[in-house]
C-alpha cells in the first residue's frame, strides 16, 4: 500500500472533519429529546442489540473503564431508558435491557444516522455511491496500528 503524503493526510482530515460534524448535527437532532452523549447513546445502541448484557460487556465493546460505564448506566437508568435486573440464576450479577423509550430513542438514533448517510450518497452519482460503501468498507474493516 502507497503511503500518504502529508497534503494528503491534512485534506482527509478536513474532510473527515466535516463529515463527523454532520453525523453530529444528525444524531443530536435524532436524540434531542433524550439529550444523549456519544457514550450514552452507544451504550444504548449495545444493550438494545445484546438484551441481558452486563457493564463489563458494555465497557469492553466501547474500550472503556468500568468507573466510566457504571455512570453511563446511571444516566440512562435515570432517564429511563434501561432497566437494570438481577437473572434469578446469578443474584451477583446485573443484566440490562432497553426500556420501550431506549428502544424508540435507538431507532430515533439510528434514523438520524441513515438521514445522515442518505444526504451524503445524493451528492454522489450512482458509480460514487457505490465507490464511497465499498472504500469505507475497507476502512472499517482495516486494524489501526
Amino acid at each position: 500500500m502507497a503511503e500518504p503524503t502529508q497534503e494528503q493526510i491534512d485534506q482527509l482530515s478536513l474532510a473527515f472533519e466535516r463529515f463527523t460534524r454532520r453525523f453530529k448535527v444528525a444524531e443530536a437532532a435524532a436524540a434531542a429529546e433524550n439529550a444523549l452523549n456519544a457514550l450514552d447513546a452507544q451504550s444504548l445502541v449495545f444493550i438494545s442489540e445484546n438484551t441481558g448484557c452486563n457493564a463489563g460487556e458494555i465497557a469492553r465493546y466501547l474500550d472503556v473503564v468500568p468507573t466510566t460505564m457504571s455512570s453511563a448506566i446511571e444516566r440512562l437508568v435515570r432517564k429511563g431508558l434501561i432497566e437494570r435486573r438481577r437473572p434469578e440464576e446469578n443474584r451477583r450479577s446485573v443484566a440490562l435491557t432497553a426500556t420501550v423509550k431506549g428502544l424508540q430513542a435507538v431507532d430515533d438514533h439510528k434514523a438520524g444516522y441513515r438521514n445522515a448517510c442518505a444526504a451524503m450518497l445524493r451528492a454522489l452519482d450512482s458509480g460514487e455511491q457505490t465507490q464511497l460503501i465499498r472504500l469505507t468498507e475497507k476502512i472499517a474493516d482495516t486494524k489501526v496500528e
